[in-house]
């Protein structure tokens, strides 16, 4: 189920179906230059950012997501359409494709998250239903879990907006939890171009990643440009995941380290390392999106929950700066009675 445009221009819920089609999407060189340097300045605690660097890995390589998303379906990636879904409100999508569907075109958009948060769904639909307006394309939506918490869907969720008589939109979207997913059995499906996907599944450990670069390494089917994004996605992804010691000695066992794409990223790590406090404003920058996008969600809220907002009430909201607390108010709110019951334990 996807959502497309009536002829007033406003989105309603269509349903279409997927053709088998083969393609490959463009690596971009500059977002594996920027995923090297992101990781690479990155100390213990800030490691802990990989949906940064999956969202970066997922522009270079979407193939494998489609796959996991619609096992039954081959879908063509065309290449990446404007994320800015809509300037006015500041809404910025994690990634936006344009998607070939049999003869003609959809936009499958994809949101990396942590772990499962309750908002997520309405957030989803929120994105998609922009995406619509923006791009006039159906839209598909996809959400990638890279951590356990909270209580996902299986597979597809749904996302209901009540009317007097029912349900004014029943929005369904894809969930994709990479943790819960056999790291080998996935291997074995999505091939060597999946490799960097692999490294956030379950049971992938130091020996399995090795292995993973080795086989990017040798299997023929990967043209050369293919093999040294691959490769190099690989490398990103296993330092964020597995922290950047381990990366080193897994892409230093001699039968690795002799690749010369290989060694070139190395030397780029080496030489192209970012000081501590622009990392540190990078990982600022982004809080400050989250703690914005949970303020203008808990309005919505607020707004459809016909709650009076005082100008003491919007004036506390615009002025928290704890996206930890924003979130929890935005929880509260789709069940409060009244408006007091949503800053009640604040």
């Amino acid at each position: 189920m996807g959502l497309t445009l009536d002829r007033g221009g406003a989105p309603v819920c269509q349903r279409y179906e997927y053709r088998p089609i083969i393609g490959h999407i463009d690596r971009n060189s500059d977002i594996v230059a920027y995923a090297a340097s992101e990781v690479r300045g990155m100390n213990s605690a800030a490691m802990g950012e990989t949906d940064v660097t999956f969202r970066h890995l997922l522009r270079g390589l979407p193939g494998p997501i489609l796959r996991l998303a619609f096992p039954r379906r081959r879908l063509e990636p065309l290449g990446t359409l404007d994320p800015s879904v809509d300037r006015t409100r500041r809404l910025t999508a994690d990634n936006l494709f344009r998607v070939r569907n049999g003869k003609t075109e959809t936009a499958v958009h994809v949101e990396i998250e942590r772990e499962w948060r309750t908002n997520i769904s309405l957030r989803l639909f929120d994105y998609a239903s922009a995406a619509v307006t923006a791009t006039r394309l159906p839209v598909s939506s996809i959400v990638v879990l890279l951590r356990p918490g909270g209580r996902p869907p299986r597979g597809t969720g749904v996302y209901r907006v009540p009317d007097i008589g029912g349900d004014a939109f029943v929005f369904r979207y894809h969930v994709v939890p990479l943790w819960r997913l056999d790291a080998q059995r996935m291997r074995e499906q999505l091939g060597p171009s999946g490799a960097p996907f692999c490294v956030a599944m379950r049971g992938a450990d130091e020996g399995f990643v090795r292995s993973l670069a080795e086989e990017v390494r040798t299997d023929r089917r990967l043209s050369k440009r293919d093999r040294q994004s691959t490769m190099q996605l690989l490398y990103v992804v296993s330092a964020a995941i597995l922290g950047v010691d381990t990366a080193r000695r897994i892409f230093h066992v001699e039968s690795i380290i002799q690749d010369p794409n290989v060694q070139e990223l190395i030397s780029e790590w080496e030489d192209k390392g970012r000081v501590e406090g622009r990392v540190e404003g990078r990982v600022e920058g982004r809080v400050e999106g989250r703690a914005g996008e949970a303020r203008l969600l808990l309005h919505k809220v607020l707004a459809a929950r016909s709650f009076a907002v005082t100008e003491d009430v919007r004036a506390r909201i615009d002025g928290e700066p704890d996206v930890a607390r924003l979130e929890s108010w935005l929880e509260v709110a789709v069940t409060a009675h009244t408006i007091g019951d949503v800053f009640r334990d604040s």
